[in-house]
């Protein structure tokens, strides 16, 4: 009923503050009556508008067959100033169509009529029921009486004829009250009945409407955690929205009912499109990167479809929001035949969620239209199995997700403190060495001792040999400065024949600094050929964090390097240079970042560029750039890729003495204060 139920009636059941319920759709199509429609009614279904009504007695006017498109309507309870067009003439015949919805055929109800003079009510043509003294002609004039509750039982068939042979000797004229009231009431145990599965029912409703708003809010906190997830954004809408229309049918099971409901649910009316709106989003989410081009056109489509379904009533609302959710469908099955998907892991655990929240949805528009007859009970509420099904799957996934992610992320951890344990116990045993260094030499010896064996440390990180790669040429070249620095170069094969470079800088010097350049070669030799650059260095990042070394960060540059292109993630390195075979000019590539160790959890963004035939890739730690001449100026970026214009062209090897002497020249014999590490690659012709 309350979704059939129009505006107008909502509005007057507000300001009269009515309590009864009266049939929908009472003229000119036939008034629905329904099982929902009895509940919260104390006074039961009353039958207040118009009838159709004809002058006269004819026993024929109670048949079901009975063409009455003719008859004039009239308020069966008739006021002065509401009589028939001729006026009241003593005896006439009310009829009134009925569509019973299934769930009332064969359910003993009752029937009560409040009339001032004699009435015959009529089921189908049967004579069910007589109020009033015997109907011999017009009945005298009495004053309005209340008989009944009488049994009626309604066939198994939806279209039902009531008729009332009317009479009464009033004319109406007078004031004196004439016509009739008739309603129909449950009986006794189908109300009780009725009352205990709408607290049952409504019990259930708010205990689902109170997991939706949890799972909705847990997917928003999600989403405020990781913004790179927007699923979890689209599902948390998805499950609130699911969530309003539960505590709509909440509301609606409750017992007795408020006035205000039926305003209530005409207000969200609109709520189906916005569910499907956003479960296609969340579905986009989770399948497509980026968004299909689609998307535009399926939320243009939601917002157009959202104030016409308002204005629409049963059933066309329904059959929009069913024509929305199918061309959605239809949408989905494109998608997934296009392979354009992305793959994820234990992503069809969703799907499968999805799956079985579409297919309750389309048996909830079967139940709607009555194709299908109600499933287990549930006539509005099949729906509800669906959404159950959608929060299960997806809580299920999170859960697989965590707990991979933890698995995977104790096995790496076990893997660096295996390594942190070994960088332990050399910087225990130098420790030891620098101890008894102090006792058997002088200060001085200590000191060049120490700063000898930073040394070694740092060289021992480096690659023994450099890597043959089709297709490039490499050449390195470290210059280090009068305190062991820490800056690490080295090498690793790449997927497709491609050169994987990681170039470095340890914040300090000492041997502090190459500790931190172990864990970072460790890391490298792990990760550098199994996946991207990016979350390379997020792991990085991570695992020093966690190794807690104090004011001691890693400026690292990772790129991978084939024939015909580079990618470079940073960071905090200056950038790469490229010089142009072509046109002789020095481009810079991927620079920026935050270093790797510090208090927060950056994210690194790759940047990719094209390589000819004889390009050449510089990279360069900070000490070239900030290299100072005697007057104290520094070389500069700018210097440095003036450098590589100038050697561009020669053999890599002879690209790093050309760079080596003209740092040379530029410091001219002033103490070099950081290490100088450069690696060219040159693409072969």
């Amino acid at each position: 009923m309350r979704d059939a139920l129009s505006l107008r009636i909502a509005v007057l059941a507000l300001t009269l503050g009515a309590v009864a319920a009266v049939a929908p759709g009472q003229e000119p199509k036939p008034a629905e009556l329904t099982a929902q429609g009895f509940a919260g009614t104390p006074d039961g279904v009353q039958f207040t508008y118009p009838w159709r009504f004809r002058p006269g007695d004819d026993p024929a006017w109670a048949e079901p067959a009975f063409d009455d498109t003719t008859w004039e309507t009239v308020e069966p309870l008739m006021p002065p100033g509401k009589l028939p067009r001729g006026g009241w003439p003593g005896v006439g015949w009310f009829r009134r169509h009925l569509r019973v919805e299934p769930a009332l055929w064969g359910v003993p109800l009752a029937v009560r009529i409040e009339a001032a003079g004699t009435a015959d009510i009529y089921l189908d043509g049967k004579l069910v029921h007589r109020a009033g003294p015997p109907a011999t002609g017009a009945a005298p004039e009495v004053p309005p009486v209340r008989e009944g509750p009488w049994p009626i039982v309604f066939s198994a068939r939806p279209d039902h004829v009531l008729a009332v042979r009317y009479s009464c000797a009033a004319s109406g004229t007078s004031g004196a009250g004439i016509g009739f009231t008739l309603s129909i009431h449950e009986s006794d145990a189908v109300a009780a009945a009725r009352a205990a599965v709408a607290r049952r029912t409504s019990t259930l409703l708010g205990a689902l409407a109170t997991v939706l708003v949890f799972v909705a809010l847990l997917h928003g906190a999600l989403y405020l955690f990781y913004r790179k997830m927007p699923e979890n954004l689209f599902y948390a809408l998805f499950m609130a929205a699911f969530a309003m229309l539960v505590f709509r049918d909440y509301g609606n099971w409750h017992l007795p009912r408020a006035p205000w409901e039926e305003m209530l649910n005409r207000w969200m009316s609109p709520a189906p499109i916005l569910i499907i709106l956003l479960g296609q989003l969340t579905y986009y989410a989770v399948r497509t990167r980026p968004f299909p081009k689609s998307w535009k056109l399926v939320a243009a489509a939601g917002v157009v479809l959202m104030p016409a379904i308002f204005f629409s009533p049963e059933p066309y609302s329904t059959l929009i929001w069913s024509g929305y959710f199918a061309a959605m469908l239809v949408d989905v099955v494109r998608i997934e035949r296009s392979r354009r998907t992305v793959a994820r892991e234990g992503v069809a655990i969703i799907l499968v969620g999805m799956g079985v929240l579409a297919a309750c949805i389309v048996l909830q528009v079967l139940v709607n239209f009555r194709v299908v007859p109600a499933v287990a009970g549930f006539n509005n509420e099949v729906y509800i199995f669906g959404v159950l099904a959608s929060v299960l799957t997806m809580s299920l996934f999170l859960a697989r997700t965590f707990a991979r992610t933890s698995l995977h992320l104790e096995k790496r951890l076990a893997e660096v403190e295996s390594l942190t344990a070994q960088v332990l116990e050399q910087e225990r045993a130098a420790h030891g060495h620098e101890l008894r260094q102090r006792l058997l030499e002088a200060e001085n010896a200590r000191k060049s001792g120490e700063l000898e064996a930073g040394r070694a440390l740092q060289l021992s990180m480096l690659p023994p040999v450099l890597p043959e790669v089709q297709g490039l040429e490499l050449a390195v070249a470290m210059s280090t400065a009068t305190e062991v620095g820490g800056d690490y170069y080295d090498f690793r094969p790449g997927p497709g024949g491609s050169l994987v470079v990681a170039v470095g800088d340890a914040t300090g010097h000492g041997v502090a600094a190459g500790i931190l350049v172990t864990a970072v070669k460790a890391l490298f030799a792990t990760l550098g050929g199994k996946t991207g650059l990016a979350p390379m260095l997020a792991e990085c990042d991570r695992v020093l964090r966690g190794m807690n070394l104090k004011h001691l960060h890693m400026c690292l540059s990772v790129a991978r390097i084939g024939a015909r292109s580079v990618t470079v993630c940073s960071a905090a390195m200056p950038p790469l240079l490229v010089w142009r075979a072509g046109s002789g000019t020095v481009d810079e590539v991927g620079a920026g970042g935050l270093p790797l160790g510090g208090g927060l959890s950056p994210a690194y963004e790759e940047r990719s560029a094209t390589l000819g035939p004889g390009d050449t890739l510089l990279f360069a730690t900070d000490g070239f750039p900030e290299l100072l001449d005697p007057e104290g100026k520094p070389f500069g970026f700018d210097g440095a890729a003036e450098a590589l214009r100038v050697a561009g062209g020669a053999p890599a090897r002879e690209i790093v003495e050309r760079l080596m002497a003209a740092a040379a020249n530029w410091r001219r014999g002033r103490e070099q204060a950081d290490d100088i590490t450069f690696v060219v690659v040159r693409v072969k012709g």
